[in-house]
């Protein structure tokens, strides 16, 4: 019985030994990246142009609430060449910005 009780005191302290040492030496967290935004095809209507970059994830403006005043769809243009659909009218969301999806900028002929 003695020797029982040794070995199970000396699992318990390896246990506390080893608890001690991740409490005084954590790991440092390091997040995930963002998954690379969807792309779902060209972009309709009108650009919304902004001065600053798509990241990958919600932007602080809200940047489709003009379309709520002339339900006319469009997308959002930023500074790095990405785009994001605005939701449908007569939605005025800024659902492409909002669920990692960009959209590619429909190219306008010169005439």
């Amino acid at each position: 019985m003695k020797n029982l009780d040794r070995i199970v005191a000396g699992v318990c302290g390896l246990i506390l030994l080893i608890v001690a040492v991740q409490s005084l030496f954590p790991r440092a967290y390091v997040p995930a990246p963002p998954p690379p935004p969807q792309e779902i095809g060209t972009c309709t209507g009108e650009p919304i142009l902004v001065d600053f970059a798509f990241t990958g994830g919600v932007n602080e403006p809200w940047t489709c609430r003009e379309q709520c005043d002339d339900n006319e769809p469009r997308y959002i243009l930023y500074t790095n060449g990405r785009a994001t659909q605005c939701e449908t009218p007569p939605g005025c969301n800024d659902t492409g910005e909002d669920n990692n999806i960009t959209c590619v900028p429909p190219v306008k002929s010169v005439e």
